[in-house]
């Protein structure tokens, strides 16, 4: 029986843990230099051009982990969080009760060649070193070797993504109002906006929340 009983909270221990529940905020916010005097939230597919800049903030549990990986409109890759600068402010940043606020790319103009810039955020309730250490070496490789390097970022970047895993893919909701540390202001209009905005929530599964952005630059 006590054999019987082990079995039965062993199964129980595995649903659970591949039933985690993840979630983090985000905002993606643009100034776009046909209206700099403004800022805007961009989304997926948002469109933006050369000479317009671009900010990301995050909000994850401090006990989670989180990346925000970068593949420019030339196919190239990049971690933009966490670097090695941003985890000696990381003491520094916002923290609301077990929630770190953090700005995983501070105001960055693009610059040419147009096409696709993609984002891929993704926090974990478990390590992702291998994914960045992978990221690491590519950005060392001499050029023939990151043809190889980059198919296999790509390819783990595919096996965290719900919409290729076949797993329900939820669509990111846009929060009722920005929020900037943690602490939800006024924003009907894109003026009031704050530069540590959050303007969405990503929730996840199987202890994994990821979503892709892609910036059209035209």
């Amino acid at each position: 029986m006590s054999k019987l009983i082990m079995f039965i909270f062993c199964i129980a221990s595995v649903n659970a843990g591949e039933n985690q529940e993840i979630s983090f905020t985000y905002g993606i916010l643009g100034q776009l230099k046909s209206n700099t005097d403004s800022t805007v939230i961009l989304s997926d597919s948002s469109v933006i051009h050369t000479g317009d800049r671009v900010r990301i903030n995050i909000g994850y549990l401090r006990e989670s982990n989180f990346l925000l990986i970068f593949k420019s409109s030339e196919n190239t890759f990049d971690i933009l969080y966490p670097d090695s600068q941003k985890k000696k402010l990381q003491s520094n940043n916002a923290v609301i009760q077990d929630t770190i606020y953090a700005t995983a790319l501070s105001w960055t103009e693009f610059s040419e060649p147009p096409g696709d810039e993609t984002f891929y955020l993704i926090n974990s309730k478990t390590s992702l070193t291998e994914m960045n250490n992978l990221v690491s070496r590519y950005n060392k490789a001499p050029d023939k070797a990151k043809v190889k390097l980059a198919n296999r970022i790509q390819g783990q970047i595919d096996a965290l993504d719900p919409n290729i895993k076949g797993d329900l893919a939820l669509i990111p909701s846009r929060l009722d109002e920005p929020m900037a540390g943690g602490v939800a202001f006024r924003g009907e209009d894109d003026e009031t906006l704050k530069d540590m905005s959050l303007t969405h929530i990503c929730n996840g599964f199987n202890g994994i929340a990821f979503q892709k952005i892609i910036l059209i630059h035209r």
